[in-house]
């Protein structure tokens, strides 16, 4: 039986991108060639860690862009709300490219700065970032729950506040305390949304007609955007499973060649996680949030960027360092020289929420574009570091 391996691929990447991927293909296998046999000249090197890191972030895009309509049937089947849905399936599966980085970094590095880095960046990503690419292809200003912005905002503020007494408690090595701390902060979180949840689905039965027309529609546009059919709550979770798969495979190719190209262009690696690696692993939060901003579902779209900046620093942290004590039986190294970057995300953070409860708790365009430019320049002063 002959296998076409063409077709799947087509499928996966899409006929818009497929042949532009291809193409990225054959000049990363002439690269690599050229660079095997020893020609590892700057031109060469520069091209192909810049190719890499290219094919890895589009892949890790697609990858959440598939999970998508798989995590939409689980939540249609439990009837879970958007914004729960958003902040648990959505942020788990699309937070596993830094779940990747981080094991990568602490077990196979020992590098657990680089893991800590790329998850401040990509935190810093997420809160600026990602709500302002919502904002700005939503149909007009967003209007933000309260619930999202008190419950799940503050409960972020609360975890950056924790990441960094921890890194000043412990700035030379983590252990079994900090990590357990960091889970129980976790658990904290999923009781808090359970109660909104139990308080959901009381309310459940007044609201069914609606979010019956809520559902259809936003399945309609899955279809158009993914074009996969779930047929069963097996067959959607077959699809998580082998999605985070993909993502954690394109999370090792993105953080092997950021490091490298650091080292060529002399760039410190912790800086390179904090900008290149976080950006590539956010990619799935973006495409989740942008999705469901287009669709209307602003709670979805927020909730989304909190939920999954939780799962970073409270899972993607604490549960490398539990998997290397359990492997060497020592504690993690962290040497974080560059702290300032913590205090760069909480400051970005506390402005997030002043511009998402301003206004009556309402997004602009306005503000989505000053989103923007602050992150651009704390990237610039990140870059001095």
């Amino acid at each position: 039986m002959n296998f076409n391996l063409v077709q799947p691929l087509r499928f996966f990447f899409g006929g818009g991108i497929y042949h532009h991927v291809a193409n990225l293909t054959v000049v990363i296998m002439a690269l690599a060639i050229l660079y095997l046999v020893g020609l590892k000249i700057w031109p060469v090197s520069f091209l192909l860690w810049v190719s890499l890191i290219v094919f890895a972030s589009i892949t890790i895009w697609r990858a959440g862009d598939f999970f998508q309509p798989a995590a939409d049937y689980v939540q249609e089947k439990h009837k879970l709300p958007e914004s729960i849905k958003a902040a648990v399936i959505d942020a788990i599966a699309s937070s596993f490219p830094e779940f990747c980085v981080a094991v990568i970094a602490v077990i196979l590095l020992g590098r657990a700065e680089v893991g800590i880095s790329s998850i401040v960046g990509s935190a810093l990503y997420n809160v600026l970032i990602i709500p302002a690419a919502a904002g700005l292809v939503a149909k007009g200003p967003m209007k933000i729950g309260k619930e999202v912005v008190w419950r799940d905002s503050l409960m972020y503020f609360g975890v950056v506040i924790l990441l960094l007494v921890a890194l000043l408690a412990f700035p030379n090595a983590w252990g079994f305390g900090v990590a357990a701390l960091f889970i129980l902060s976790y658990v904290g979180y999923i009781f808090w949304l359970n109660f909104d949840y139990r308080k959901h689905k009381r309310n459940l039965a007044s609201e069914d007609t609606d979010m019956s027309v809520s559902e259809d529609t936003g399945a309609s546009n899955e279809g158009e955007e993914s074009e996969l059919e779930i047929r069963d709550e097996s067959h959607a979770w077959k699809w998580v499973l082998g999605m985070m798969l993909v993502m954690g495979l394109a999370s090792h190719i993105l953080v092997e060649a950021s490091i490298q190209l650091g080292d060529l262009l002399g760039i410190d690696a912790v800086i390179m996680g904090f900008i290149v690696i976080a950006a590539g692993t956010s990619v799935p939060d973006t495409v989740l949030s942008v999705l469901s901003a287009k669709r209307g579902n602003y709670d979805a779209a927020i909730s989304n960027v909190f939920g999954s900046n939780i799962f970073d620093i409270c899972i993607c942290l604490s549960v490398p360092i539990l998997l290397a004590l359990v492997l060497t039986g020592a504690v993690t190294p962290v040497n974080l020289p560059q702290i300032e970057l913590v205090y760069m995300l909480i400051g970005a953070t506390a402005l997030a929420i002043y511009l998402f409860w301003s206004d009556n708790y309402t997004l602009t365009k306005t503000k989505s574009t000053i989103m923007f430019g602050i992150y651009l320049l704390i990237i610039l002063v990140a870059m001095a570091l």
